[in-house]
């Protein structure tokens, strides 16, 4: 499988995400707010959990089950999304870099 064919097969998986469950950022965040509560006795004080963080965390939560189970392409594919989210949440939080639209 070439790479357009890869990033086709991500690009559609996170369009039906969006259809199912909404925009990235609202969801991401909402998994943020609910870590942050989780984890409020080991944070440091006045540090959360951003939408951002998630989507990274998430990424790594693929990359553990693919550690553990070896390669499986939903996985996989799940990981390159949760980096694509990433990027996107990086690009508009933090103004890194601009947006080529």
């Amino acid at each position: 499988m070439n790479y357009k064919k890869i990033f086709s097969k991500a690009e559609g998986i996170v369009q039906e995400r969006q259809e199912s469950y909404g925009d990235a950022r609202e969801m991401h965040q909402s998994i943020a707010d609910r870590w942050n509560n989780v984890l409020k006795e080991k944070l440091t004080q006045g540090v959360s959990l951003s939408a951002y963080d998630v989507a990274r965390m998430m990424a790594e939560l693929k990359a553990a089950r693919m550690d553990d189970n070896g390669f499986h392409e939903d996985s996989l594919i799940d990981q390159i999304n949760y980096l694509v989210i990433a990027y996107r949440l990086a690009g508009e939080d933090a103004r890194v870099f601009t947006w080529d639209e």
